[in-house]
């Protein structure tokens, strides 16, 4: 089943008023929202243009401008788009933010005039209402400037909350390498495996991976360091909890999986 971008649409205008108090209440999603931050100002000098791809309410746009990045954020959700042009009338004055709204998947045709952005990212699993992501990657590796970075964060497929679901067996053993149908009301929503994300995104090389859930664990793959931690409430040690995150079933923790690409050329 393909999925209905228009219904995914109109699902995220009905959710736009109450979204922000829905993440920020939920101190895993500010921790990984914090992350995922980090992470871009890891890769990205703060005078780097940024596309924002599914930016929602203007959350991370808001603070991205607010560090010295120029913005160009995108959403299919005319509702979510009004309630970042609430939130960053500043910064969209200031040319500091510049916004887009136009249905998916014509947007790569229809976005403003702006300089090949340095960085697209994508927060928040947005690339999980997207069941085929390679004309997507396609598209991202033509906007990106030469040597673009791509920072994603999506859900993680083997975490206990979704292979608990019958929709995940469902095509399991038919269809092993397919993404799997998490839901379909009241928006379409894939699981996308890692292998399947990076032969899609055949234009980038990969240069980390995190997980992100009571802690958040990222690593460098062409670096033999260990991995940096982000923690809640400034802890320094989590007990058991970080024990496991260094064992195999650290693949089956977090809820979010982060993902640092570049552009190949």
């Amino acid at each position: 089943m393909e999925p209905d971008f228009s219904q995914n649409a109109a699902f995220h205008d009905h959710l736009a008023a109450q979204y922000d108090h829905h993440l920020l209440r939920d101190p895993h999603n500010v921790l990984a929202r914090n992350a995922f931050r980090d992470l871009v100002a890891r890769y990205l000098p703060s005078n780097s243009t940024l596309l924002d791809f599914g930016c929602g309410t203007g959350l991370d746009a808001q603070h991205y401008a607010g560090h010295g990045y120029r913005v160009l954020a995108y959403d299919n959700s005319p509702g979510m788009i009004a309630r970042l042009e609430q939130r960053c009338a500043a910064e969209i004055a200031s040319g500091q933010i510049q916004t887009c709204s136009v249905a998916f998947p014509s947007f790569p045709a229809r976005l403003p005039a702006w300089p090949a952005p340095q960085a697209i990212v994508a927060n928040f699993a947005v690339l999980n209402s997207i069941r085929n992501l390679e004309p997507l990657f396609g598209h991202f590796t033509e906007l990106l400037a030469p040597r673009g970075w791509l920072i994603v964060s999506v859900l993680n497929p083997l975490h206990w909350s979704k292979v608990r679901m019958p929709a995940w067996w469902r095509n399991a053993l038919p269809h092993p390498t397919e993404p799997r149908l998490y839901m379909h009301q009241p928006h379409t929503s894939y699981l996308h495996f890692v292998p399947a994300l990076l032969r899609a995104a055949r234009g980038f090389n990969l240069v980390g991976h995190g997980r992100a859930g009571k802690l958040v664990r990222y690593h460098e793959v062409a670096r033999h360091e260990p991995p940096s931690w982000w923690l809640p409430g400034g802890l320094t040690a989590v007990g058991r909890e970080r024990i496991l995150w260094h064992t195999f079933l650290r693949k089956c923790l977090g809820h979010f999986l982060f993902l640092v690409l570049r552009r190949a050329v």
